[in-house]
């Protein structure tokens, strides 16, 4: 009788350990995919740039790589103009995928705009801007920060350039708009983050 009891015990015990298996798994997928994503920087950060300079980016990704950005030496007002962040890495290089397997690095970018300027409407955009930057799909940080722009995971195969179309302010409609010469700011990043917001390790 004793013996009947454990083996029920034990087949009890292996079917809890295996739901508790599947649904560790579950859950472990889940937030995995869920996290990553470098746009959930937004839910964290008011503003993308700390104090010292350092942008919200570089908690995540911890290496240090260079980025580039282009842009015209100057502008008029309300024009549109192109502002072009460079992500170079080695094309041999890759991530591990959702699935597990190896593939392609993904990027991502942030661009930190002057107050005022934001991004173009797509009604301001040029067709030749429109067909480079096809597929990518940038948007404002933040309501509040509309001179801040986001990009990305997109496939860096791709998007080694990424293109923002961007709208200079008119000093006519608002009257605090001043042209002078103003800093711009441009964090990127290549793959996946090393480490999550709550420190654990990916």
């Amino acid at each position: 009788m004793k013996i009947f009891g454990l083996k029920i015990q034990h087949k009890n015990l292996f079917k809890a350990s295996l739901i508790a298996l599947i649904l560790g798994f579950f859950n472990f997928t889940i937030v995995s995919t869920a996290q990553a994503y470098p746009i959930f920087a937004q839910q964290a950060y008011s503003n993308p740039r700390e104090a010292n300079g350092r942008i919200a980016c570089a908690n995540c990704h911890l290496a240090q790589k260079p980025v580039e950005i282009e842009t015209p030496q100057a502008v008029l007002p309300n024009s549109v103009f192109e502002a072009i962040v460079k992500i170079p890495y080695d094309n041999n290089s890759k991530q591990i995928l959702a699935n597990g397997k190896l593939g392609g690095l993904n990027v991502g970018a942030v661009v930190i705009l002057p107050e005022g300027f934001k991004l173009a409407p797509k009604d301001q955009i040029p067709a030749e801007v429109k067909e480079k930057s096809k597929g990518v799909y940038i948007t404002p940080y933040s309501a509040d920060n509309e001179n801040i722009l986001v990009v990305g995971p997109i496939s860096g195969n791709d998007h080694q350039e990424i293109i923002f179309p961007v709208l200079a302010p008119d000093p006519e409609k608002d009257k605090d708009i001043y042209f002078i010469k103003y800093p711009i700011y441009v964090g990127g990043n290549r793959g996946r983050g090393q480490v999550y917001p709550s420190g654990e390790k990916k």
